[in-house]
């Protein structure tokens, strides 16, 4: 393993004491013992040896002063090198640029070696602990030399260009401190290569290493490093290693056991040491009382100060032991003989296939891949080093997806990929134009009555479109699942359901305990029913919903859509690209499939948090630009959500908030960015809350869990036997991943089991075994990937600045659980910490004085946190964002153009079909409106030769419809004041209503009452009533002609009152035509009625017909007046002074 840190001014001061401590003491053992003492004294290891590398490296040993003896790993002169690293004054005298404060002095690149190859060093004989040191400087020096050829580069400034361009330096020199120990003092081989800011460039100037591309390379050499350290100790003492994890490419010695391991692997951090109450807290110096409470520290002081033959004799006298297991040894011998004949170039395209970041990479990104995956001694059988044969492969295997890089570019800025991702994209691609009609949903109004308008059209464009691959993409709070709801009721009534599938089975369950799907399971079991031919999708009508789709990696995504398409069923992936990406899967489809489709429909609105400035905040966190993200953490903090600390005192910070927030009786919630600090903090609670006596027994990550504890379960198993709270209540879901728990009181530590209650259902599990030793852990705190998907009152998150986990997705799903407010507390990791660091105690008490920054360096935290966001581009996004794509590959360029054709003919067919569903649209909406008209004009004559007296109220009261109108509102508020006022003098029942948001009218004598077209189609009205629908124009058609039948059958009036405004109903009004209609002068009934064409014949002459009814009935009213006035002084329409005049 490779890790590196920047140093400062005074930062080597630490390895020059040790070495100068350590060769002390092997004088003093030497002068004392001789013998044994001797021996090691003459081979001490702390001593500094010099370290060149690089294509030109006696150049660059000869440039810094360094003699031939040197170049070649001679000793470091430790003045020499402290005036390198704090003055930068080279061994030569040479002196570059003056460091200013603050200024990078240099760089720890520290090598540390597998725990079992520390201990066979440490215990083994005097061959092996020679052959590990071998290898050990081995593996470094390859690793080093990878550094030296991709990170080897300076910055000079370039004149015609105005930019910084890279030089590569003739190579680099640093001086090793080669330490044994760890910071508990067990063995723990480990190199401290200490590189100085100051390297010689070809012209012999002292110049400044590019940082940036060191810590780009750093994690690929630390994977050359363990390979080449695997590969020598096999061809030395044919030492057989145990299987190499391929994510950090470490192995360990084959036959040396966990516990082992384990037991030499003593360590904690001052986080630990609060949890379990060895670290008192102070804001300033502790008092005595809080010195009397703090325990004894227990963390000692890194021993490197002692000599080799000191830390040889303890070891050996170490009771904990160590020992080989020879027939593990054997038996990886036989399986790496067995893998000797595997093609490495199909290693190569495995090792593509592993890496999870997404379909493009960094060249360093494959080195690590293929690094780690490496058969142990395919290197010897090609005859090179596992340096040169991971490079020729990855090579061999690379396609770049960008430009060649420029002079001021960083190797890692140029991507890559390989031709099975190219393939695989094109597959997902060519998928993307299946469309069915039979993928046509019929939804109805009311199964999206309980929808925003926001969620309303998405869930209607959903179920209407006859493509097949329909994402719907939503932000954290948006009521994705809520939605969906309202496909489920539509599918059902064509007698067909929703198979809901998701990335987990939390998520699973939760979709479908919001009845979104009628059946659920998991991806993984859903392509596994699919390959052995048991997934149904065709024999009822299905809809394939696939929830927390921005989760899914594109491999199974590829798979499953291909499953689909081929059995011409809809699949609707829904998530949220900007939240957390697959675990250990490329990501990047699901957000390109919402750019590239133009029919994906795209929430919009969150409803989750209550404050509406917050749902803001957490929009910009999600996608917003800098301007927007800069104006969103200023509202975090000045709404007092932003803490910022040291570790210890932003975890105690959290804990007191999130303790308030339960004892205020509200659901609280607190997640970490990893299980690192969230492991103290359960220790911590479970401290505080159970007596220390309780009976406890042993569970995963080292817990002890009692009565009364919170668990959570972290792997599915549906074989655990579970139970309902009650008899009699539905078989409980399984045991999940990611299900809560309180312990009951049955806790048995003698068998090692317990019971608990699931959180939610209240289900009881009995927990026992391997599975309670490896899947069951205290669950007060959880990370933030176990809490996407959780939703509480409030959140408290822990996030690590530095952390390589701590970014712009991280801290948004972190900061939008809370409905009610989301705090974040963002902690700087401490220093000196890690086995191979150091940190010594001063005093037998452990204290800690609180850290604690102002908001506006908390805000800055925050934006360096947002600032960083993972690049899961596809392919087709990389390359088209080239510069120059004529230095692509041709069959990069040739997958981009197929990307291009295909996305465009996607919208051109997309906005032909808009074009005629809008046209379609038009013509049913034209349709239902004349429908609607003729059924209003079925019935608006009726009761028309009631003897009824004269008066304002004629006409309402004489025909069961009229309508009025006018564009003056005023004329139309008080035609309805005048029309409320006699019906309420003739103990008529009047209600006025509108389809609008109407301000109540209560200085009038009369108000507005809310709009329900169903209350009004299925309430009785009293007989004679009057209702007024103010607005009527914004009403629907088919609302309107029900209202108007429902009040005709129970002898009630219907005015509608017009203001001429457009709406869904302009075209029923307009052809009304009542000839006892109430109208302005400049608004001509019987024009606009005649101006309507009525498509369907038949309904044309329906509607012909009533009119002309309604004219003779009209006609044989009025005859008896024999008074017509056509104008009155206020210039208005009088019709027969039978009705109402406006």
């Amino acid at each position: 393993m490779l890790t590196i840190a920047k140093l400062g001014r005074w930062s080597v001061s630490y390895y020059v004491d040790t070495a100068r401590e350590a060769t002390a003491a092997a004088r003093d053992d030497r002068a004392r013992n001789g013998g044994l003492g001797e021996y090691y004294s003459e081979s001490e290891t702390r001593l500094p040896t010099w370290l060149v590398v690089g294509e030109d490296a006696q150049r660059a040993a000869e440039l810094v002063g360094l003699t031939r003896v040197e170049a070649l790993g001679g000793d470091a002169d430790l003045d020499v090198v402290t005036r390198w690293l704090d003055d930068g004054v080279a061994p030569c005298g040479e002196v570059g640029r003056a460091f200013r404060e603050g200024s990078v002095h240099g760089f720890d690149l520290t090598f540390c070696a597998p725990k079992s190859m520390s201990l066979l060093r440490a215990l083994g004989d005097d061959v092996t602990d020679k052959a590990v040191a071998d290898a050990h400087a081995y593996a470094i020096g390859e690793a080093m030399k990878y550094l030296a050829a991709h990170a080897g580069y300076t910055r000079t400034h370039n004149p015609h260009t105005g930019r910084k361009d890279l030089v590569r330096l003739p190579g680099i020199v640093a001086a090793a401190f080669q330490h044994e120990t760890s910071r508990a003092g067990d063995p723990h081989l480990h190199t401290h290569v200490i590189v100085p800011n100051r390297q010689a460039r070809a012209d012999g100037r002292l110049v400044s290493l590019d940082g940036t591309s060191l810590f780009h390379e750093a994690r690929a050499a630390g994977m050359i490093y363990q390979a080449s350290l695997r590969s020598h100790l096999i061809n030395s003492i044919a030492l057989e290693w145990g299987p190499i994890d391929p994510d950090t490419g470490m192995a360990e010695v084959a036959g040396v056991d966990r516990a082992t391991i384990k037991a030499f692997s003593q360590r904690s951090s001052q986080l630990e040491d609060w949890a379990r109450g060895n670290l008192v807290l102070a804001d300033e110096e502790p008092t005595a009382a809080q010195l009397g409470v703090a325990q004894k520290a227990t963390r000692p002081r890194k021993p490197e100060s002692l000599s080799r033959a000191q830390l040889r004799a303890g070891w050996a006298a170490d009771p904990r032991g160590f020992g080989i297991d020879a027939e593990a040894q054997r038996q990886a011998r036989e399986m790496r003989r067995a893998a000797a004949g595997v093609d490495v170039r199909e290693v190569a395209r495995q090792a593509v296939a592993g890496i999870h970041t997404a379909a493009t990479f960094t060249r360093a990104d494959l080195i690590e891949a293929i690094a780690a995956r490496l058969p142990v001694g395919a290197a010897a059988t090609a005859g090179v080093s596992p340096r040169e044969l991971v490079e020729t492969l990855a090579d061999e295997v690379l396609i770049a997806v960008t430009a060649e890089r420029a002079p001021h570019q960083r190797e890692g800025s140029v991507r890559y990929t390989a031709a099975e991702l190219l393939a695989e994209e094109r597959a997902i691609i060519d998928l993307t134009p299946a469309r069915s009609q039979r993928a046509v949903i019929p939804i109805r109004r009311d199964d999206t009555a309980a929808l925003s308008p926001d969620q309303r059209a998405a869930i209607t464009n959903i179920a209407t479109s006859p493509w097949l691959i329909q994402p719907l993409s939503a932000p954290a709070g948006a009521g994705k699942t809520h939605s969906l709801k309202a496909l489920r009721a539509a599918m059902r009534r064509t007698g067909g359901d929703v198979l809901v599938l998701a990335p987990t089975h939390r998520a699973v369950d939760q979709a479908m305990s919001e009845d979104a799907g009628g059946a659920g399971m998991t991806i993984a079991a859903a392509l596994e029913r699919h390959r052995r031919g048991t997934l149904q999708l065709t024999a009822a009508p299905t809809l394939v919903v696939v929830d927390e789709a921005g989760m899914v990696g594109t491999q199974q995504l590829r798979e499953l859509l291909t499953a689909t398409t081929e059995a011409g069923v809809k699949i609707v992936p829904v998530g949220d690209a900007r939240q957390l990406e697959p675990v250990k899967a490329r990501a990047g489809t699901f957000e390109q499939l919402c750019t590239d489709l133009p029919w994906a429909q795209h929430l919009s609105e969150v409803w989750r948090m209550r404050d509406p400035d917050e749902r803001s905040a957490s929009l910009a966190v999600r996608h917003g630009g800098a301007a927007a993200v800069r104006r969103a953490v200023g509202w975090y903090r000045r709404s007092g959500r932003l803490n910022v600390g040291d570790e210890v005192t932003m975890a105690d910070d959290a804990l007191a908030a999130w303790r308030a927030d339960l004892d205020a009786g509200r659901d609280a919630l607190l997640i970490a960015d990893r299980w690192e600090v969230a492991d103290p903090l359960n220790e911590r609670i479970h401290r505080d809350r159970i007596d220390p006596d309780a009976p406890t027994v042993a569970a995963a990550r080292q817990h002890r869990i009692a009565a009364g504890d919170l668990i959570v379960t972290r792997d599915s198993d549906p074989t655990i036997a579970i139970r309902p709270a009650r008899a009699g209540q539905p078989d409980p879901a399984p045991v999940r991943n990611g299900n809560r728990w309180e312990v009951l009181d049955e806790v048995d530590p003698d068998n090692n089991r317990l019971a608990a209650r699931r959180i939610g259902d209240d289900a009881i599990a009995v927990f026992s075994g391997e599975y309670l030793r490896k899947h069951v852990h205290l669950g007060y705190v959880l990370t933030v990937h176990v809490a996407q998907g959780a939703t509480a009152d409030t959140t408290h998150a822990l996030l690590g600045v530095a952390s390589r986990l701590a970014n712009r997705r991280t801290a948004y799903v972190a900061m939008t659980r809370g409905r009610h407010t989301n705090n974040v507390y963002l902690y700087e990791q401490p220093t000196g910490e890690r086995d191979h660091e150091h940190a010594p105690t001063t005093t037998d008490i452990d204290t800690h004085t609180r850290v604690r920054g102002t908001t506006a360096q908390a805000a800055a935290a925050l934006r360096t946190i947002l600032g960083r966001d993972r690049d899961s581009a596809t392919i087709a996004e990389t390359a088209a964002a080239a510069a120059e794509h004529t230095q692509l590959p041709a069959e990069v360029t040739d997958h981009l153009d197929h990307h291009r054709r295909v996305v465009t003919d996607l919208r051109r067919a997309h906005r032909h079909d808009r074009g005629r569903t809008a046209d379609n649209r038009h013509r049913a909406a034209k349709q239902t409106a004349d429908r609607a008209l003729a059924d209003i004009l079925a019935v608006a004559g009726r009761h028309g030769g009631d003897p009824l007296p004269a008066g304002p109220l004629a006409v309402p009261y004489a025909h069961a419809v009229t309508t009025a109108h006018s564009r003056n509102r005023e004329d139309l508020d008080q035609l309805i004041t005048d029309t409320h006022t006699a019906a309420k003098a003739r103990d008529r029942a009047v209600v006025v209503v509108s389809p609008t948001p109407e301000p109540p009218y209560t200085e009038r004598g009369w108000m507005v009452v809310p709009y329900n077209p169903k209350r009004l189609t299925t309430t009785p009205m009293p007989r004679d009533a009057v209702l007024i629908i103010d607005n009527a124009a914004a009403a629907r058609p088919t609302d309107l002609a029900r209202i108007a039948q429902h009040a005709a059958a129970h002898h009630a009036r219907l005015l509608l009152v017009d203001d001429d405004q457009p709406g869904p109903s302009r075209r029923l009004l307009d052809g009304l035509n009542l000839p006892w209609a109430a109208h302005h002068h400049d608004i001509d009934p019987a024009a606009r009625a005649a101006a309507l064409t009525i498509a369907d014949p038949e309904l044309a002459a329906d509607i012909d017909r009533h009119r002309a009814t309604h004219q003779r009935g009209w006609h044989q009213l009025t005859r008896i007046r024999d008074v017509t006035e056509r104008h009155r002084d206020r210039g208005r329409d009088l019709d027969n002074d039978y009705g109402l005049d406006i």
